[in-house]
């Protein structure tokens, strides 16, 4: 996981659509992500998430390898929420009238229905193609731009700061957890189970102490330019394209005509 995260940042700087304006990007991300999540569409969801992939893949130069490793991630998690919504349970004497497997389990029964599958592509579909948009974002994206686009929304620069403080806290804590594990597994912290948790919560101890730490030297860096400024003052010299605006007004339309004729 702190790998991923690492690797999402790095490609966020060096992605070969780092230069393209952060305004048109979101646009089209959070287009995308609006008719997905809206719609619940096979054909939508379908056409998002292909859509997206080929523009990460093809488009930001992110390896296909990487790409396919990133969604493993959130996979994880969607594999295990399916089971909970495909399997359903009833008592063995209100067997129902339409399923496509079913065990008898004491005075219970486990059954799977077309209506519990329906809801699983579903959520499958949806998924994919809103976790696509994001990872469309926040690779082709750095954070400055991003922050960027949030003042020109007009956000309270308080919510601006925390979201920016967040980011960069996030691979703080990443590098001191790397830090203090390497050190511990050169000890033999992790040779066995007692020791294991032994050094499980001297980490969690150690990396408490090192992030107050970090928190109060933010806080006195704050504080000694006055603390009343913006820490986020961030200006970008990009420039819209008529053909990218061309390309997102195209797919906007047809997300459309899609959502429109296949109701």
């Amino acid at each position: 996981m702190s790998s991923s995260m690492l690797r999402i940042d790095q490609y966020a700087y060096t992605n070969a659509l780092k230069n393209v304006h952060p305004a048109e990007k979101c646009i089209m991300a959070i287009s995308f992500l609006f008719f997905s999540i809206l719609s619940k569409n096979l054909y939508i969801t379908g056409f998002s998430f292909l859509t997206m992939s080929l523009l990460i893949i093809f488009a930001a130069k992110l390896p296909f390898r990487q790409y396919i490793k990133l969604l493993f991630i959130p996979a994880i998690f969607l594999l295990t929420s399916m089971i909970t919504i495909i399997l359903s349970f009833a008592p063995a004497t209100n067997e129902p009238n339409t399923f496509f497997w079913s065990m008898n389990f004491s005075s219970w029964i486990v059954y799977i229905s077309p209506y519990s599958l329906t809801q699983a592509y579903q959520l499958i579909t949806t998924v994919l193609a809103s976790v696509s948009c994001l990872y469309f974002l926040i690779i082709t994206t750095p954070l400055h731009q991003l922050i960027w686009v949030l003042r020109k929304m007009k956000l309270p620069v308080l919510f601006i700061e925390l979201i920016g403080l967040t980011y960069q806290f996030i691979f703080v804590l990443l590098a001191n957890i790397q830090e203090i594990y390497i050190a511990q597994t050169s000890r033999l912290g992790y040779r066995t189970y007692r020791s294991s948790l032994s050094s499980i919560s001297m980490l969690v101890v150690n990396l408490l102490i090192k992030s107050l730490r970090s928190a109060k030297e933010t806080q006195i860096a704050i504080d000694s330019r006055g603390g009343d400024e913006g820490l986020y003052d961030v200006e970008i010299n990009l420039n819209y394209r008529k053909d990218h605006a061309l390309v997102i007004v195209f797919c906007i339309t047809l997300l459309t005509f899609i959502s429109i004729f296949t109701r």
